[in-house]
């Protein structure tokens, strides 16, 4: 009885904390090094939403809705960023993070973040001494491409990816607008609004035995995707797929360059039995390969795939693609805009393997501002 009392206490404790803090100090801390080139200026859990929390079987999970503004203290223009959320006196910690790339924001310009996520809790824990959580800077990156802060997600090397795919897509619209192809840049454009971007998925990779593990698994073959210019090809590939689930893809690959390959993400697309191909995100790996050797990747455990409304699909067919690659000295490549017209015939194809956030965020600007805003656009960028 005892026991269950101080469970009640607990959760009762933890839930008047969250209906009590209007700025949320109480139980959310902001915590940024003093010499951080990029500060809080003010914290809302109201916005877009009211932060909430739930009891769901033995844990805490809060709803974390909240609108943080930011400045740029430091005297470079910022690209991107990814802050921390996490549980400190948990162990290991609960954590979350949110990536923001295409910042652009010049020395002293304020800028909003929105933070959607769950952090989950055990009740068990009782009511933290400090903050239930805590909020802080894991990585900016500049405009010249060097970087601030811990970097305990490994973040650095996705928002130098993002900024690369930026600079590519910018130069590539800014090019089509100056010659007067505006019917080419609308057809782009069009691609990056919501209603015609390709479906995202949702996924989750996943170890040691599944749900599904009773159902049939069906060997499938990976198709590839080779980019003309790629320092890495993807050859052949093959995997067990059991519903929505694809079990342990299996890739050839072959680095066709000079230099020794550190680090590359492969990116996957999934076809469902309809026929309809869905971006499913890729996966990072850190597997060294040798000037012009062959090298098999393996991807251990499970990759389970979900429609964007939470339903299963039934994956029947799959397509690999190198993402990014990342050399032993530190440099990157990523796929140019004639790489991806000459790798395939596809119009759809395309458009996935050539969307970016920075695309999708100047058809946004096109979509509401017309052409004339979109030009004033890439001029405040060149």
């Amino acid at each position: 009885m005892a026991n269950k009392r101080f469970g009640l206490f607990s959760l009762l404790a933890s839930l008047a904390l969250i209906a009590s803090a209007d700025t949320g100090a109480n139980w959310l801390e902001v915590q940024f090094p003093h010499d951080s080139p990029v500060l809080p200026v003010t914290l809302s859990l109201q916005q877009p939403g009211p932060t909430t929390a739930t009891v769901r079987g033995a844990s805490l999970v809060v709803d974390l809705h909240a609108s943080l503004l930011l400045r740029n203290t430091g005297t470079k223009t910022l690209s991107g960023l990814t802050l921390l959320v996490e549980t400190p006196d948990l162990t290991p910690a609960g954590r979350g993070s949110v990536t923001v790339p295409s910042l652009h924001a010049q020395p002293g310009e304020v800028f909003p973040v929105h933070i959607n996520m769950q952090i989950a809790r055990p009740l068990s824990m009782g009511r933290s001494k400090g903050p239930m959580m805590q909020l802080s800077l894991d990585c900016a990156l500049f405009s010249d491409l060097t970087a601030y802060g811990p970097d305990k997600l490994h973040a650095r090397r996705q928002l130098i990816v993002y900024e690369l795919q930026a600079r590519r897509d910018r130069h590539y619209l800014a090019g089509l607008l100056e010659a007067g192809k505006l019917a080419q840049l609308r057809e782009e454009l069009n691609f990056g609004l919501q209603d015609l971007n390709p479906a995202q998925l949702a996924f989750e990779l996943l170890h040691g035995p599944t749900a599904v593990a009773t159902n049939r698994e069906q060997p499938l073959a990976v198709n590839t995707v080779a980019f003309p210019d790629a320092p890495l090809k993807p050859l052949s590939g093959h995997a067990e797929v059991a519903g929505n689930e694809v079990r342990s893809p299996r890739l050839e690959l072959r680095n066709t360059s000079t230099r020794t390959v550190k680090n590359f993400e492969i990116g996957w697309i999934i076809r469902d039995d309809r026929g309809r191909d869905f971006m499913a995100g890729s996966l990072p790996s850190a597997m060294q390969v040798g000037p012009v050797e062959t090298a098999s990747l393996t991807q251990p455990g499970t990759l389970r795939f979900s429609h964007p409304s939470g339903q299963p699909m039934v994956v029947d067919g799959l397509l690999a693609f190198v993402n990014d690659v990342e050399f032993a000295d530190g440099k990157l490549w990523i796929p140019s805009r004639r790489d991806i017209t000459e790798a395939t015939p596809d119009p759809v194809l395309r458009r996935v393997l050539g969307s970016s956030p920075e695309q999708q965020r100047l058809a946004e600007i096109y979509r509401h501002k017309g052409m004339g805003g979109l030009a004033d656009e890439l001029k405040r960028l060149d």
